[in-house]
């Protein structure tokens, strides 16, 4: 259980920015690192394949128990976080990643993998649920989206580096693309422990910056509340967008290794080279993403996501060409690089007590996504690889169709209509009764 010194307990403004740019850019390197753990196994999958024995449809179980792990780590860490601090909660998570994949590496044994995959995805789902929360309560909300954007874009950065050192290695030494995410994870959680701030000594920056009054107890954010009337829809909805945007990962990010190799007829430099420059626009396009989502809201963003789709059934029509194939995957990183406003949106959404909560959302579809990667083998079983993954652009789509229908909670959005996290939904249904009241006298 944290101890909380409410008498003595300071707003986050009254840090020195050095100190939360520096908890701040530890947090990013952590987040390069989660970004790179998580994708990994999908990557070296081909590979996985032809030198340790392990066939298609037992590697797309890695990514089952991953997922598994890491819809119970975003749940487990809001709870958790709740009790031993967010900070606690955040090097643990952290050290948690570098451990596991160490081991993993260490013992080359198909169940072992299997428990390994599903550890690092507990401390995935919690390292992304706690840093996302962690990072919007540093700095003012008008900065917040940029501020997730810029970890947000390490993800296409983190996928530039896999495909560069991957193209560097070609056939031989691929295993070391998993070293990669082994040792660092274990420095910068002690790192963290020196120079990330406490939000249990500095009160972080709430909904639309209101500083919290001075209290002598701070609310405790519940799941029971999350599917209270006033934010049920909301938590569902949200849940629903991260299980078809996992769906749609899976039916193509995590098969793409393999239809390259397979279907396309690369090797692993040209699949490397591919993968690297379609990733490249990522880490641009994320800045950029993140500045309209401050400027003209969270929902503004779901335009570009519409792209998504589009780009994917492009990348299945155009011939075998490297510069072809690394355009169409440049203009899918550059769209899928709009739900950098996901993690602000699902955290706005929602009052201080529950922004943890409201991250972890993120990872909640993961439990509908479980079986994604089998779904995709089995498919491919009776038909071909190249018809099962015809199914992502509709998986995006609807999660787009979703990502529309929730509440601006961006002040300075386009699409505002006055949402406000402390009420919810139940302020918009309170009016609406109040009109109706009214019309009836």
């Amino acid at each position: 259980m944290n101890s909380v010194d409410f008498k003595n307990r300071r707003h986050m403004s009254q840090l020195n920015l050095s100190k939360r740019l520096l908890g701040y850019f530890l947090i990013l390197l952590g987040y390069f690192f989660y970004c790179y753990n998580f994708t990994v196994v999908d990557y070296v999958k081909p590979f996985l394949v032809e030198n340790y024995g392990i066939s298609l449809k037992q590697s797309s179980l890695f990514y089952t128990f991953q997922s598994l792990g890491c819809f119970i780590g975003a749940v487990f860490s809001a709870w958790f976080s709740q009790r031993a601090g967010k900070k606690t909660t955040l090097i643990i998570v952290t050290a948690i990643s570098g451990i596991c994949t160490i081991i993993n590496m260490s013992i080359i044994n198909y169940p072992i993998w299997c428990l390994m995959r599903f550890l690092i995805g507990v401390s995935l789902g919690g390292y992304y649920t706690i840093a996302v929360s962690s990072m919007v309560g540093l700095f003012k909300s008008s900065l917040r989206g940029r501020v997730y954007a810029i970890a947000e874009s390490l993800f296409a950065f983190s996928g530039v580096v896999m495909g560069a050192y991957g193209a560097y290695l070609s056939e031989t030494g691929w295993e070391k693309i998993l070293w990669l995410g082994a040792f660092p994870p274990v420095v910068i959680a002690i790192f963290m422990f020196f120079f990330v701030p406490d939000e249990n000594k500095y009160t972080p920056y709430g909904n639309n910056d209101k500083r919290e009054p001075d209290i002598s107890e701070i609310q405790k954010g519940t799941w029971t509340e999350m599917f209270s009337g006033k934010y049920r829809r909301l938590t569902i909805t949200c849940a629903l967008i991260s299980a078809f945007n996992f769906l749609g990962i899976q039916f193509f990010g995590g098969f793409l290794t393999v239809y390259l190799r397979e279907v396309r007829g690369f090797d692993a430099t040209n699949i490397g080279v591919i993968l690297a420059s379609g990733a490249t626009i990522g880490t641009v396009s994320g800045l950029i993403w993140g500045y309209l989502s401050d400027r003209l809201g969270r929902i503004f963003n779901a335009f570009g996501f519409l792209l998504v789709p589009v780009s994917i059934s492009l990348y299945f029509l155009v011939p075998s060409n490297i510069t072809l194939l690394s355009l169409v995957g440049s203009l899918f990183n550059l769209a899928n690089a709009s739900q950098i406003a996901w993690g602000s949106l699902f955290t706005e959404l929602f009052p201080e007590r529950l922004r943890s909560m409201g991250a972890s959302l993120f990872f909640g579809g993961k439990i509908i996504a479980l079986m994604g990667p089998f779904m995709v083998v089995l498919i491919s079983e009776h038909s071909s690889l190249s018809i099962a993954m015809w199914f992502s652009p509709v998986l995006f789509l609807i999660a787009t169709i979703l990502w529309f229908s929730l509440p601006e909670p961006n002040k300075r959005g386009l699409f505002y209509k006055g949402y406000d996290a402390d009420y919810g939904l139940a302020k918009r249904d309170l009016i609406d009764l109040e009109e109706d009241m009214i019309q009836y006298k």
